[in-house]
C-alpha cells in the first residue's frame, strides 16, 4: 500500500471514536459533550484536508483554524470538569487568541504551516491534563483504567507531548534531512493512530445519564 494512504488510514482512525460518539451521544452525561465535539472537529478537519490535498490545494489555512477551534473546545471541556476556575480559563482563552493571531497574521501567514501556536497549545493542554490527572489520582475512588477522564488526559499527555516535540523542529528551522523529517512524520502518524484508538476507548467509558424513577 502507498505510504500516503497508510497515513490517511491512520489519521482517519478517529472515525471509530466519532461513530461511537454518535450512537452514545443521547445517553452520556453532558460533561463530555465538548470531548465529542473535539472528536468530530478532528474528523471534519482530517476529511477536509484530505479533500484539499486530492484537489492539489493547500490544507494549511483550515489546519491553522482547526487547531484554534480544537484548543477552544478543550478549554471548554476542562472548564466543564473544573467549574470553579472560570477566571483562569478566561485568561487562558484570551492568551490563546493573542498567540494565534500573532502567529497567523503578524509573525507568519495563515496560509503557512505555523508551529508557534501549535507548541503553545500543546503545552497548555499538557499542563491542564497533568492538573486533572493529579486530581483523579488523589480524589477518584473508582478504577482509573475505566475512567473516561483519566484515559482522555493520559492520551493528551501522550499525543500533545509528542506533538510539541515535533512542532519545535519547525520553529527553530534546524535544517533536518528529508529522511529524518519523513521518520518524524511516520512517528507522529503512528502516535495519532494510538491516540485515536484511546479516544474511542474513552468514548466507550463515558458515564451515562442517571435515570430517575418516580415512586408512587
Amino acid at each position: 500500500m502507498h505510504p500516503f494512504f497508510i497515513h490517511v488510514i491512520f489519521n482517519h482512525s478517529i472515525l471509530i471514536a466519532a461513530v461511537i460518539g454518535m450512537f452514545r451521544f443521547k445517553y452520556i452525561i453532558s460533561d463530555f459533550y465538548p470531548f465529542l465535539i473535539f472528536i468530530w472537529l478532528g474528523l471534519f478537519n482530517d476529511s477536509l484536508s484530505l479533500a484539499l490535498i486530492l484537489m492539489h490545494r493547500s490544507n494549511t489555512a483550515n489546519s491553522n483554524i482547526s487547531v484554534f477551534l480544537e484548543l477552544a473546545v478543550v478549554l471548554w471541556m476542562f472548564f466543564t470538569w473544573n467549574k470553579e476556575k472560570l477566571k483562569v480559563y478566561i485568561c487562558l482563552a484570551i492568551t490563546a487568541v493573542v498567540v494565534w493571531l500573532a502567529d497567523n497574521f503578524f509573525i507568519n501567514s495563515i496560509s503557512e504551516n505555523n508551529s508557534l501556536f501549535r507548541v503553545f497549545y500543546s503545552f497548555l493542554i499538557l499542563f491542564l491534563s497533568i492538573d486533572n490527572l493529579n486530581k483523579l489520582l488523589f480524589f477518584e475512588n473508582g478504577r482509573l483504567l475505566t475512567n473516561a477522564k483519566f484515559i482522555i488526559c493520559l492520551t493528551f499527555l501522550f499525543y500533545y507531548g509528542f506533538n510539541a516535540f515535533i512542532e519545535s523542529f519547525n520553529i527553530f528551522h534546524l535544517g533536518l534531512s528529508s529522511n529524518v523529517l519523513n521518520m518524524l512524520w511516520w512517528m507522529l502518524s503512528f502516535v495519532n493512530l494510538i491516540a485515536n484508538l484511546l479516544y474511542a476507548l474513552a468514548v466507550l467509558w463515558v458515564p451515562t445519564k442517571v435515570k430517575f424513577i418516580l415512586r408512587y
